[in-house]
């Protein structure tokens, strides 16, 4: 079953939802696609991205659009400057945030227990791995693109969980967003003899074309590293983000020029 449920908001944005997540309540967890903006052209219409061409201004009112829809406007939000690494920065309950908006340069991902942040990571292929820790009641989201695959991002944000904030790997909940799956993940093979070296059982998140290239479900992967480094529960979606043009910017079908999905998680102020 599909653990990623499509919302539709009174002022036509539509999002993902994490049932599996939400449903301990305090907080919200979400995706955003494409529709129920008012970006135009390439970026058509819900872009979330701050780092293409499209025009600021359509781009803030895409944000405040996908506020209102979650019911978290007057948040403050933090983003991470990414750039296919396995940099996660922490933001702790005491840290006293001087702006409505920020950004952390050159990091893939960010933890939290402070009530109000909004964290986020932007995709157009990429994974979205997302965590709550029920019981210290931490939240985390990272960009899981292949490189941070393969450097292991998602295990990584789980040892920073329990070294930074006391976390229990088997007291968290992680899922695996949209991004490009196994139907349309093709690679040469340095990118299959990468993971081969670091990732033993890449055989059973493959396999080989007859013109050499490899098909890789980067998912699975990241499912794997996720139940080794001990997480309790791992919500894998279906849904890959070249294949539906309708619902997703894709970077790889869009050769580079789209716009951007926000993954984000928050917890609700008391």
């Amino acid at each position: 079953m599909e653990p990623f449920q499509l919302k539709k908001a009174v002022n036509g944005v539509e999002y993902l939802c994490i049932p599996g997540i939400e449903e301990e309540g305090g907080l919200r967890a979400f995706f955003t696609t494409r529709r129920g903006g008012v970006s135009k052209g390439d970026f058509r219409t819900l872009d979330y991205g701050g780092y293409t061409d499209d025009d600021p201004a359509d781009v803030a009112e895409n944000r405040r659009r996908v506020y209102e829809a979650l019911g978290i406007t007057g948040c403050t939000q933090g983003f991470v400057r990414q750039v296919h690494g396995d940099r996660i920065c922490s933001i702790r309950s005491e840290d006293i945030l001087k702006e409505n908006e920020f950004t952390i340069n050159k990091a893939d991902g960010l933890i939290t227990d402070l009530p109000g942040l909004l964290i986020t990571t932007l995709h157009a292929d990429c994974l979205p791995l997302f965590f709550f820790d029920r019981a210290r009641r931490v939240i985390a989201v990272s960009h899981g693109g292949w490189r941070g695959t393969a450097k292991g991002i998602g295990p990584k944000t789980v040892e920073q969980m329990q070294r930074d904030f006391g976390c229990r790997p088997e007291d968290i909940t992680a899922a695996v967003g949209p991004g490009i799956s196994l139907c349309c993940f093709e690679v040469g093979a340095e990118v299959y003899e990468e993971f081969k070296r670091v990732f033993p059982p890449i055989d059973e998140c493959g396999y080989r074309k007859d013109d050499g290239k490899y098909m890789l479900d980067l998912k699975k992967i990241n499912r794997i590293q996720l139940e080794e480094a001990g997480v309790s529960r791992v919500l894998v979606s279906g849904y890959c983000t070249k294949c539906n043009e309708e619902l997703f910017f894709s970077h790889r079908r869009d050769h580079g020029r789209t716009g951007r999905m926000a993954a984000g998680m928050i917890l609700l102020p008391a």
